[in-house]
Protein backbone atom coordinates (compact mmCIF):
# COMPACT_ATOMS: atom_id res chain seq x y z
CA UNK A 1 0.00 0.00 0.00
CA UNK A 2 1.60 3.85 -0.64
CA UNK A 3 1.98 6.03 2.14
CA UNK A 4 -0.66 8.63 2.31
CA UNK A 5 0.17 12.35 3.85
CA UNK A 6 4.12 11.16 4.67
CA UNK A 7 5.68 14.66 6.35
CA UNK A 8 9.01 15.55 5.50
CA UNK A 9 9.47 15.20 9.55
CA UNK A 10 8.24 11.51 9.44
CA UNK A 11 10.64 10.75 5.69
CA UNK A 12 13.86 12.24 7.84
CA UNK A 13 12.83 9.87 10.94
CA UNK A 14 12.76 7.03 8.56
CA UNK A 15 15.55 7.79 6.51
CA UNK A 16 17.59 8.45 9.80
CA UNK A 17 16.77 4.75 11.23
CA UNK A 18 17.34 3.00 7.54
CA UNK A 19 20.99 4.62 7.68
CA UNK A 20 21.15 3.27 11.23
CA UNK A 21 20.06 0.04 10.67
CA UNK A 22 17.97 -0.07 13.64
CA UNK A 23 14.55 1.43 15.33
CA UNK A 24 16.75 1.85 18.29
CA UNK A 25 18.25 4.64 20.17
CA UNK A 26 21.56 4.92 19.19
CA UNK A 27 24.28 7.54 20.19
CA UNK A 28 25.12 10.24 18.46
CA UNK A 29 28.62 10.18 15.97
CA UNK A 30 31.49 11.70 16.70
CA UNK A 31 32.57 14.25 14.29
CA UNK A 32 35.13 11.94 12.37
CA UNK A 33 32.48 9.35 11.73
CA UNK A 34 30.21 12.46 10.62
CA UNK A 35 32.28 14.07 8.11
CA UNK A 36 32.98 10.00 7.01
CA UNK A 37 29.61 9.65 6.42
CA UNK A 38 28.91 12.78 5.11
CA UNK A 39 31.66 12.39 2.61
CA UNK A 40 30.04 9.08 1.52
CA UNK A 41 26.48 10.43 1.53
CA UNK A 42 27.75 13.17 -1.00
CA UNK A 43 29.43 11.27 -3.18
CA UNK A 44 26.38 8.83 -3.23
CA UNK A 45 24.14 11.74 -4.16
CA UNK A 46 26.51 12.76 -6.90
CA UNK A 47 26.50 9.24 -8.27
CA UNK A 48 23.00 9.37 -8.10
CA UNK A 49 22.03 12.37 -9.74
CA UNK A 50 24.38 11.31 -12.91
CA UNK A 51 22.26 8.29 -13.75
CA UNK A 52 19.15 10.81 -12.58
CA UNK A 53 20.09 12.82 -15.89
CA UNK A 54 20.91 9.54 -17.99
CA UNK A 55 17.37 7.94 -16.86
CA UNK A 56 15.99 11.66 -17.87
CA UNK A 57 17.56 11.63 -21.34
CA UNK A 58 16.63 8.28 -21.86
CA UNK A 59 12.63 8.64 -20.73
CA UNK A 60 13.19 5.19 -18.40
CA UNK A 61 10.20 5.24 -16.28
CA UNK A 62 8.80 3.22 -13.72
CA UNK A 63 6.25 0.27 -15.25
CA UNK A 64 4.70 -1.93 -13.35
CA UNK A 65 7.20 -4.88 -14.02
CA UNK A 66 10.93 -3.07 -12.88
CA UNK A 67 11.52 -0.35 -10.72
CA UNK A 68 15.15 -0.58 -11.07
CA UNK A 69 17.26 2.29 -12.99
CA UNK A 70 14.08 4.59 -13.68
CA UNK A 71 13.75 7.95 -13.20
CA UNK A 72 11.54 7.26 -9.74
CA UNK A 73 14.11 5.30 -8.35
CA UNK A 74 16.63 7.63 -8.99
CA UNK A 75 14.68 10.29 -7.97
CA UNK A 76 13.98 8.28 -4.77
CA UNK A 77 17.61 7.66 -4.44
CA UNK A 78 18.59 11.59 -4.29
CA UNK A 79 15.58 11.90 -1.74
CA UNK A 80 17.01 9.71 0.08
CA UNK A 81 20.91 10.90 0.36
CA UNK A 82 19.61 14.37 0.20
CA UNK A 83 17.47 13.50 3.68
CA UNK A 84 20.49 11.60 4.70
CA UNK A 85 22.85 14.59 4.74
CA UNK A 86 20.29 16.84 6.49
CA UNK A 87 19.82 14.72 9.12
CA UNK A 88 24.03 14.04 9.78
CA UNK A 89 23.91 17.35 10.14
CA UNK A 90 20.67 17.81 13.19
CA UNK A 91 18.59 19.81 9.92
CA UNK A 92 14.74 20.44 9.97
CA UNK A 93 14.42 20.05 6.31
CA UNK A 94 10.23 21.29 7.06
CA UNK A 95 11.46 24.14 9.10
CA UNK A 96 14.00 25.29 6.26
CA UNK A 97 10.88 24.85 3.51
CA UNK A 98 9.45 27.58 5.68
CA UNK A 99 12.31 29.62 6.01
CA UNK A 100 13.14 29.11 2.11
CA UNK A 101 10.05 30.49 1.38
CA UNK A 102 10.07 33.50 3.60
CA UNK A 103 13.27 34.19 1.35
CA UNK A 104 11.93 33.41 -1.35
CA UNK A 105 8.71 35.21 -1.34
CA UNK A 106 10.33 38.50 -0.75
CA UNK A 107 13.28 38.07 -3.29
CA UNK A 108 10.68 37.25 -5.69
CA UNK A 109 7.95 39.32 -4.82
CA UNK A 110 5.35 36.23 -5.03
CA UNK A 111 1.94 36.80 -3.66
CA UNK A 112 1.38 33.85 -2.13
CA UNK A 113 3.20 31.54 1.06
CA UNK A 114 3.84 28.23 1.51
CA UNK A 115 0.78 28.37 3.80
CA UNK A 116 -1.75 29.62 1.36
CA UNK A 117 -0.71 26.73 -1.09
CA UNK A 118 -1.45 24.37 1.35
CA UNK A 119 -4.74 25.61 1.92
CA UNK A 120 -4.90 25.87 -1.60
CA UNK A 121 -3.75 21.81 -1.88
CA UNK A 122 -6.46 21.31 0.88
CA UNK A 123 -9.41 22.17 -0.71
CA UNK A 124 -8.30 20.78 -4.24
CA UNK A 125 -7.80 17.04 -2.86
CA UNK A 126 -11.06 17.56 -1.44
CA UNK A 127 -12.91 18.22 -4.61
Amino acid sequence: SVLSGMTIKEAQYLIKHIELGTLEKVREKTLPEKKENTQRLVLKLIEEFGELAENIRKDVRYTCEDFKVTIQEKLFKNSNYTIAIANNYNINLEEIFYIKDQVNMKKYKRKFSLDDAREEYKKESRD
